[in-house]
């Protein structure tokens, strides 16, 4: 996503909250389906509805869970891309695994799996509303209706306009590719359920979240001039462990420039070394931080082929000489200009290299 992340310890009821419903979805849905459905939690984030279906990948299906008692009114929305959607449809329904695999490859929802999804969202927004009453006093969760969207696309207005909170998460369901997923409300219902307000993290302390905070027309710095880089074509993926918002904006200017498909892990993740084989790993290190180091040195024991960038806040020799121990393919020091990280980039991508595997 392109939204703002929220400021370390603003966000823990939500953070955990969203978790919880991530892992209600697996079991409830797993269940249904009769497959193993392996959910990883993300992160949360402050975003407007438009910049959240730009920053889709793929055509995906929203499920509008229609909340009430003292949430009437509001919204809760879960979003799948289609191509997760057809096959645990086609699973309800016991298809053969060759004619989902077609139905997948077409990226619409229609017919049968269009109908079986409409008892798949009932199921999931009882399996969420299960959760929402253990936390939440009074509320309630049922499906008012589902859709689907494009990136860059919402011509029926399933989301609702201005400023969202977006939790991402991975699901990789059966043997299909991992792919991204989101659950997502409005920001005053995450704030009820955070029990706080939300402080995005690159906006200063006592910062409030949300646009209408601030004008509804402010601009979001994390987004300035990127539409005006030539996007180049994906030539892989970079997976990256990032903690400042202006590595991230950074790191995003670069990876458009470079052709890699830029998937940001949550601030409290670990990598895990059976993940990124095939992908670029940019390990952030801000001072304080020297785990990091750790994390690239087991990476590389791993497999030792796994291709990892670390890029070092304010060098000293002491600091570069970890970054040496630990293996890392490139080191870096921050601050840096987005051309002299694009170069780096590029330069680990073979000129031969194809898109990346398909999630």
């Amino acid at each position: 996503m392109v939204g703002s992340t929220l400021k370390q310890g603003t966000g823990k009821e939500l953070q955990q909250l969203f978790a919880k419903m991530t892992s209600a979805i697996g079991e409830t849905l797993g269940s249904l389906v009769g497959r193993e459905l392996v959910l990883k939690p993300g992160e949360v984030e402050v975003i407007d509805s438009e910049a959240l279906v730009a920053s889709l990948r793929r055509p995906c299906v929203v499920a509008r869970g229609e909340l009430s008692n003292d949430f009437a009114g509001r919204t809760l929305y879960t979003i799948f891309e289609v191509q997760d959607a057809v096959a645990m449809s086609g699973m309800l329904m016991m298809t053969p695994d060759n004619v989902i695999e077609q139905r997948r490859a077409k990226n619409t929802l229609e017919g049968g799996d269009l109908e079986a999804f409409g008892q798949l969202g009932n199921v999931l927004c009882s399996g969420l509303g299960n959760v929402l009453r253990e936390h939440v006093p009074n509320i309630d969760l049922r499906l008012q209706d589902h859709g689907q969207v494009r990136p860059a696309m919402d011509k029926d207005k399933l989301l609702a306009s201005g400023t969202l909170v977006a939790f991402s998460f991975r699901m990789k369901v059966g043997e299909f590719p991992e792919t991204p997923a989101y659950l997502v409300t409005d920001l005053a219902t995450a704030e009820a359920w955070n029990k706080a307000p939300l402080v995005c993290g690159d906006e200063g302390a006592g910062a409030a979240a949300g646009p209408e905070r601030q004008g509804a027309n402010a601009p979001r710095s994390d987004d300035d001039g990127l539409d005006a880089i030539p996007a180049a074509a994906i030539r892989g993926v970079l997976a990256a462990f990032v903690l400042e918002p202006d590595v991230f904006r950074t790191l995003r200017r670069s990876c458009r420039r470079v052709g890699l498909d830029l998937r940001r892990h949550g601030r409290g993740e670990i990598p895990n070394p059976a993940a990124h084989k095939s992908e670029i790993v940019l390990l952030d290190v801000p001072p304080g931080e020297e785990r990091r180091f750790d994390w690239c040195r087991r990476l590389k024991e791993f497999h030792a082929a796994t291709r990892i960038v670390l890029l070092v806040h304010h060098p000293s020799r002491a600091r570069v000489t970890q970054a040496f121990l630990s293996r890392a393919d490139v080191i870096l020091g921050f601050p840096c200009d987005e051309g002299q990280l694009a170069q780096k980039l590029g330069s680990m991508l073979p000129e031969d290299s194809g898109p990346p595997p398909a999630s």
